[in-house]
């Protein structure tokens, strides 16, 4: 992680980078444990992840329930031994929707894409990087991969532009689809700005139901140890509810930008 100039040494921004690099250190031999203790899942985790691979040959299509299943199965055990914890502030709706509906959340952490779907009692579309599917099924294991198995996360995430099709097919599909809002992978912890695809704002305009998901501190996981976790707040609320009176103010667009801004932590926000 490159060092701030000098010039910036006393500021804020600088001091919780510090804060948080020493975090990484103390937990670094932790996080290595970590890995030998989730050895104890490989007699239960291999033969179903060998079993899958087997079935996707076989059945193709008709397997991806199952290989999503097995994925939200997966990460919830890595994050549970990586030290992730979950503060339920404002949970995620329990019942699956009736109608097409978007879930709009930040890039804050590489892995978010397979942290999101243990959020859901229902499948949903998230957005996968592709390098996924070298992910490996143990960190001692590393020829054993994800592989194909990653596609079944949703959608490829690529700039809004190009993933506006992906996404309208997936509402089309009345799959729950969630959508990033910013490119990159960005935290208010380091970031003062938050950019906003303008194409948003379209979404938001329609007739789709729409939330607002933030996964607070998951920025950190590296941080985090089995017996000494990082806590992940989530906060989902209804676009209705977060505009709430919005439309009584002098400028409404601006009101919506600004609750959308501090929803998520920021500072500023700016419109690409």
């Amino acid at each position: 992680m490159p060092e701030p100039n000098v010039s910036t040494n006393k500021s804020p921004k600088y001091q919780r980078l510090l804060i948080e690099k020493a975090a990484y250190k103390r937990a670094k031999w932790g996080r290595i444990r970590n890995h030998a203790y989730m050895l104890i899942t490989l007699p239960l985790l291999l033969p179903i992840h060998l079993s899958l691979l087997v079935l996707l040959f076989f059945l193709k299509e008709r397997a991806n329930t199952l290989i999503y299943r097995y994925l939200k199965f997966y990460f919830s055990i890595y994050f549970f031994f990586g030290g992730t914890q979950l503060l339920n502030v404002f949970p995620t709706p329990k019942t699956r929707p009736s109608k097409p509906t978007i879930y709009f959340t930040t890039r804050n952490a590489d892995l978010i894409s397979c942290f999101l779907p243990k959020l859901f009692s229902f499948p949903v579309s998230v957005p996968f990087q592709p390098k996924l599917s070298k992910f490996p099924i143990h960190f001692f294991l590393p020829f054993v991969r994800m592989g194909p198995f990653i596609n079944q996360l949703g959608y490829e995430d690529k700039p809004i532009d190009q993933s506006i099709h992906d996404i309208h097919q997936s509402l089309l599909n009345n799959i729950p689809t969630v959508v990033y809002i910013n490119p990159g992978v960005i935290s208010p912890t380091f970031n003062e700005s938050l950019p906003l695809y303008s194409d948003i704002l379209e979404l938001m305009d329609s007739s789709v139901d729409c939330y607002f998901l933030a996964c607070k501190g998951l920025e950190s996981v590296k941080a985090g140890t089995l017996f000494y976790p990082n806590f992940v707040s989530v906060y989902c609320v209804s676009a209705d509810d977060l505009f709430e009176g919005s439309e009584d103010t002098h400028f409404p667009e601006e009101e919506k930008h600004l609750r959308i801004m501090k929803f998520f932590d920021y500072q500023a926000m700016t419109i690409i």
